[in-house]
């Protein structure tokens, strides 16, 4: 994990523009972290069917 010193950035004397640059490039950091494991999808794959519209008996398949 990455090791910041939240302390010296947050007792930093700063402007308007240089904390506008660093909101943003927090934003920008933890939306392509997130980008990043949507597109690993880690996550298990859900219950996937393979039949089609019309093999459920409310689709239409008769009952043997």
């Amino acid at each position: 994990m990455l090791k910041i010193d939240t302390t010296a950035l947050l007792h930093k004397e700063m402007d308007r523009k240089d904390f506008v640059k660093n909101v943003g490039i927090g934003i920008l950091a933890l939306s392509g972290v997130a980008a990043a494991l949507k597109a690993v999808n880690l996550a298990p794959a859900g219950k996937k069917s393979s039949a089609g519209y019309g093999a459920s008996s409310y689709g239409g398949a008769k009952k043997a």
